[in-house]
């Protein structure tokens, strides 16, 4: 009995291990959705800008989106696109 214990609680921290971590926008805004409106508030008000900032944002969203911003602490960036 005490090995099925043992073998579940390992089952748990590797499953555990293998989901993502959440990204730093996640952690200071709640979402990326929250992030993205708060950044457009700030393209509409003029405190960013126009033209570069829209393109920022499609990279974060595509950098969210693939997972990417937790490879760099797995070390498995270069897996991904290597």
């Amino acid at each position: 009995m005490s090995a099925a214990r043992s073998l579940l609680s390992r089952v748990r921290r590797l499953e555990a291990a293998r989901t993502a971590p959440r990204s730093a926008f996640e952690h200071a805004f709640g979402s990326l959705e929250a992030f993205t409106s708060e950044v457009q508030a700030g393209i509409d008000a003029g405190t960013f800008d126009r033209i570069d900032m829209p393109m920022v944002l499609n990279a974060i969203r595509r950098w969210h989106t693939d997972g990417e911003f937790g490879a760099w602490q797995r070390n498995r960036v270069m897996e991904r696109h290597g």
